[in-house]
């Protein structure tokens, strides 16, 4: 009885728990952060003379934009202080997209919503920034044997922008990033200190001046941009103007895309021309359909365009997620310059393995230009110390620095012409696909030393069926890249492959059937040619439907693949870790204590599951979601007391086993409070839920028989249903664990065995163990 008791209190417990773990999930997804779109900007003042940097002017009277534009007024106060005194607290505001942000609860939302000036609200996602990097202190040494430079910028041509005397001198360059630790103090930024040429700070998340300190990921972006190395210039810049903007938190992810857009009307005041940003908002805050330029990051950075500043950002490092077919906000934005990175080869033209993949959702053209994804920078373990790291991080820095360089070498330009002339600089252009875009900018591009571009290769028809990409000259460059065009402008397949060597008669033969309603394109070593097949060609073709999917040349290794377009990008988002709708599939391994009561005792007893759950994602962070799942337990009972097994009269047993099997439906919910794992998107989470299950059993006795005394016998009994044993099963679950792995308990609420003599036979009823997501 007191076993009964003590049961019941637990079960009252449990529920209570689950009860109250709801009502905390309900509670936090209600206090929700939104931008409060408001209908108009009326009383307010606005003087552009005053309030714009004189760089800033001087810009907007380069590329013909507006200052007095009504984008650059000042939200309204009293709507300020309206939506204010009802909202929870107010993160900040924009000018540009007329809006406050705030936190506030469901209630707190509708009233808000209520209000004659408030047009909409949107919601604000909540999980952190790209920061992403990957130190790689054991990487190969400098190849290129430039005293002067790394190979980070000989792979742009920076010795021609140097033989030039530029180096971005004159050009105001605004980097967005986690924090700037020892760039006050750091020797690869003292020409930068000695000369006065960090003009502004501001730390948005702190609200104050000093940006030193916290995420070194700032101070190595800014290496790339304008650091130096003793006499080895690290970024292409180093003569530049800086702003140093901190927009990223960990702890506030909500408020980070509205200090990202502070920033950049912060930049925009102080007269940035450049801004580059190795930040980025993805599959922790949204899905993969939602990358086509819509993002309100992306529309703000698009106003910048369109204001004169060339906005860079990195592409993302999702390529490993292969639920993640695309790259990352603002850089699917059409008004910006998204960087990819490519691995640290002179010689060869190889993607690196992390960086994202385009094209954008609704299937532009992305990245626009790849630089190295892996970099020397300053180190801040020290003020002399320096080190190597990967990420389209320092890419996108890269290219910041060479478009700074541009400006001084192109002046007058607007930042959609500038964007335009570093594409047509990068060394495969006018060729582009969605791991390359464009390829390396080059700066003889921009200094007149480019050489003409000559033919390399010619298309030859090979029998009715074939045509081959034929080379006919000697080549410096033996990478070959390809790719189908199809009749909308966007890609099928794509890829790359080497040649063996230089020489001519060479080629790559592609079928002609692949080439059916699309356009082939190939470069080799500067020179870009494509072939379609004739009318009468793709006529036959028509007829015959004789026609199949693009493969890759004949007779070489390739890299081709697939290019995941808009079409799939969002066929692919309504599934798998980052999307609306997830699954787990699991096996789990648990064990039980043991117990003792009047009528029996257990002294050992384990399970084993397999299982598939299915979430829907109410939220990236919340989700719902069932489970079905197939189990085996089982009980060791001593052999000396196991009074509800008596009257199965057998010798005396060696050992007695009681083996469930089990068939579970569980319902439950999902919080993540962190994000993160890679490839599952299941980040920290926690899982609550509850579950009922169908049992079938067998008792297993074995024992010794007479005279034979290395023999033993075995008696198997299927129903157990004269012993009182429940069928049906009920209980709660829980689940805490990170990406694929999680610790789960299980506890049972009703009793497994019960006797009409005995109320309750003490099977253990708490299962905790360990399980392993795919």
């Amino acid at each position: 009885m007191k076993l009964q008791r003590l049961t019941k209190r637990v079960a009252l417990l449990a529920t209570t728990f689950l009860a109250i773990g709801t009502m905390a999930i309900q509670n936090v997804a209600a206090q929700n952060a939104y931008w409060v779109m408001l209908t108009d900007k009326t009383g307010s003042t606005f003087d552009p003379t005053t309030y714009f940097d004189t760089k800033a002017l001087e810009r907007y009277a380069q590329c013909g934009a507006n200052p007095a534009d009504i984008s650059n007024f000042p939200v309204s106060e009293n709507y300020v202080d309206g939506v204010a005194q009802i909202a929870t607290d107010t993160i900040g505001q924009s000018r540009w997209l007329n809006a406050v942000a705030v936190t506030a609860t469901k209630a707190q939302a509708e009233a808000i919503a209520a209000l004659p000036y408030v047009s909409h609200l949107l919601p604000i996602a909540d999980a952190p920034a790209v920061l992403a990097t990957y130190n790689n202190s054991e990487a190969n040494e400098e190849t290129g044997n430039n005293p002067k430079l790394t190979d980070q910028l000989v792979r742009m041509q920076g010795q021609n922008f140097r033989d030039h005397n530029i180096d971005g001198r004159g050009v105001r360059i605004a980097v967005f990033d986690g924090g700037f630790p020892r760039v006050n103090t750091h020797a690869a930024f003292r020409h930068l200190r000695d000369e006065g040429r960090i003009i502004k700070t501001w730390n948005f998340c702190n609200r104050c001046e000093n940006v030193y300190g916290w995420n070194s990921h700032g101070t190595m972006t800014l290496s790339c941009i304008a650091g130096r190395e003793g006499e080895r210039d690290l970024g292409l810049a180093t003569g530049a103007e800086f702003l140093l903007a901190r927009t990223e938190v960990e702890l506030e992810p909500a408020k980070e895309e509205v200090w990202w857009m502070q920033a950049m009307e912060w930049a925009d005041r102080n007269g940035a021309q450049v801004i580059s940003s190795s930040l980025g908002y993805g599959k922790e805050r949204y899905f993969t359909r939602d990358m086509d330029g819509t993002s309100l990051v992306a529309r703000a950075a698009n106003m910048a365009a369109r204001k004169g500043i060339l906005v860079c950002n990195s592409a993302g490092n999702e390529a490993t997620d292969r639920q993640w077919t695309t790259i990352i906000t603002p850089s699917d934005a059409d008004s910006v310059l998204c960087v990819g990175g490519i691995e640290h080869d002179l010689n060869h033209y190889r993607h690196i393995s992390f960086s994202s993949f385009g094209p954008s959702a609704d299937g532009r053209q992305k990245p626009n230009v790849v630089a190295f994804g892996h970099a020397r920078t300053a180190n801040t373990t020290g003020d002399e110390s320096y080190h190597y790291v990967d990420g389209t991080s320092f890419s996108c820095p890269l290219v910041a620095g060479f478009a700074a360089c541009a400006i001084q070498a192109m002046p007058g330009k607007s930042a959609m012409q500038m964007m335009d002339e570093i594409q047509r600089s990068a060394d495969l252009y006018p060729y582009c696909d969605y791991a390359f875009g464009y390829g390396v900018p080059q700066a003889s591009y921009f200094t007149s030393t480019a050489k003409p571009t000559e033919p390399t290769f010619r298309f030859v028809e090979v029998g009715t069926d074939s045509v081959m990409m034929a080379v006919y000259k000697p080549v410096s460059n033996t990478t070959v890249f390809y790719r189908y065009i199809k009749p909308d402008g966007t890609l099928s397949h794509y890829g790359s492959c080497e040649i063996e060597h230089s020489a001519e008669d060479q080629g790559l033969i592609f079928a002609k059937a692949s080439v059916f309603n699309r356009t082939l394109e190939v470069h080799l070593d500067g020179y870009t040619a494509q072939y379609r097949l004739p009318a009468e060609e793709q006529q036959r073709y028509i007829n015959s439907s004789f026609w199949y999917e693009p493969d890759s040349p004949k007779g070489v290794t390739s890299t081709m693949q697939l290019a995941r377009n808009g079409a799939s990008a969002n066929k692919t988002s309504k599934w798998g870790g980052q999307s609306k709708y997830r699954y787990d599939i699991y096996l789990q391994y648990g064990m039980m204590p043991n117990t003792m009561s009047d009528e029996l005792t257990v002294t050992f007893a384990d399970a084993g599951r397999v299982g598939f759950r299915l979430l829907t994602a109410l939220s990236k962070t919340y989700c719902l979601g069932f489970g079905l799942e197939y189990g085996h337990s089982e009980y060791a009972l001593t052999t000396d007391h196991a009074a509800p097994f008596e009257w199965l009269v057998v010798p005396t047993p060696t050992s007695r086993r009681l083996k469930l099997n089990e068939w579970s439906l569980e319902l439950f919910q999902r919080v993540r409070l962190a994000p993160g794992g890679q490839l599952s998107g299941r980040g920290i989470h926690w899982d609550l839920g509850l579950y009922g299950s169908l049992t079938t059993d067998n008792y297993v006795i074995k024992w010794q028989p007479d005279g034979l005394p290395y023999a033993s016998e075995e008696r198997t009994y299927k129903d157990l249903s004269s012993l009182g044993q429940h069928r049906i099963n009920y209980g709660l679950t829980t689940r805490f664990g990170y990406s694929i792995l999680a610790v789960y308990a299980r506890y049972r609420l009703n009793t497994l065995i019960q006797k009409p003599t005995s109320p309750d036979v003490a099977l253990p009823r708490l299962e905790v163990g360990l399980q392993l997501n795919f």
